[in-house]
């Protein structure tokens, strides 16, 4: 019994070490389309935020004490991105690297929950890749308004996304 345990464990090491991570092209991307702000600041919705996008309200601020350096922001960001690249490798393994981080950055910024709903994955899952990069520009609006800076984070992703 206790050599299963142990093979068992093993298997699930093996498995979390080989969870994939946000690559560099992904990672500029996000910090690129969430800019940098040292202090608190309240979101496009309302939601008071420091650093890459770093939402108190969903991540919580405990002991975050402004202003920060952009080095302290890359390191909340990095933890920050653990959730939503493990919604990216639950739902969608076998992706290039490049689709991968284009995922990744879209699930920050929209939610594990609208990546899993979205028509992104849909056509991931049917293995249409062209159409899932189509995709992404389906997700440009905020509180029923077209968001420039959405559309054109959109357009940045689905490049990423095809890019070889």
């Amino acid at each position: 019994m206790a050599k299963i345990l142990i093979v068992v464990l093993a298997l699930v090491a093996v498995a979390a070490a080989q969870q994939r991570k946000i690559g560099s092209a992904g990672l500029s991307l996000l910090k690129q389309s969430e800019g940098f702000v040292p202090n608190f600041y309240k979101d496009q919705i309302g939601l008071q935020t420091i650093g890459y996008g770093h939402a108190c309200q969903w991540q919580g601020c405990a002991g975050i004490n402004p202003p920060i350096t952009e080095a302290q922001g890359t390191q909340i960001l990095m933890k920050d991105l653990v959730q939503f690249e493990d919604c990216v490798n639950t739902a969608a393994p076998g992706l290039t690297q490049n689709q991968y981080d284009a995922c990744v950055d879209f699930a920050f910024n929209m939610g594990c929950g609208a990546f899993q709903g979205s028509d992104i994955l849909r056509n991931i899952k049917a293995k249409n890749y062209q159409a899932a990069a189509n995709s992404f520009a389906e997700y440009n609006v905020a509180g029923g308004q077209v968001i420039e800076g959405l559309t054109v984070r959109r357009q940045n992703e689905k490049n990423l996304f095809l890019k070889k």
